[in-house]
């Protein structure tokens, strides 16, 4: 089995990351991370002005998390739009599935995901898997990549 783990460092992405580690026994896993060219500035992933994206620290935190249970897997960062490219990782890497993480909702958890979640949900081109704290959405995928 081939899982690609988007992961940020953002706690909602630990929820994946612990989904990941409960799912891959024996099977593959990429850590990708995306840091958005036009937001890096901003973002946790990349960094501050003037400073050092973080992207690459919390992968590495992604991957030590996996290899003290066992599991081997690959680091990869990329830049430009999340969306697009996990989906092009995904395709590209002929994943059996994406794992994202989710921000917690609660009740409506179901409903309101994040944006990039909510995106992969409707254009991954194989399953996605959506963990948060209080609920995991697994969907079959039918989008196709172009």
């Amino acid at each position: 089995m081939k899982i690609l783990l988007a992961y940020d460092g953002f706690e909602h992405s630990r929820h994946a990351l612990e989904e990941a580690a409960e799912l891959a026994s024996g099977g593959d896993v990429k850590i990708l991370s995306v840091v958005p060219e036009a937001d890096a500035r901003a973002s946790k992933a990349g960094g501050h002005r003037w400073l050092a994206p973080h992207a690459h620290h919390d992968v590495a935190i992604a991957h030590r998390f996996l290899a003290e249970r066992g599991i081997d897997s690959d680091m990869k960062i990329a830049y430009g739009d999340p969306v697009t490219e996990i989906r092009k990782e995904a395709a590209a890497g002929e994943f059996d599935f994406i794992i994202v993480g989710s921000r917690d909702q609660r009740a409506l958890g179901r409903l309101l995901l994040g944006s990039v979640s909510k995106a992969l949900l409707e254009e991954a081109p194989c399953p996605v898997l959506v963990a948060g704290k209080n609920a995991t959405i697994r969907r079959e995928s039918t989008a196709l990549v172009s």
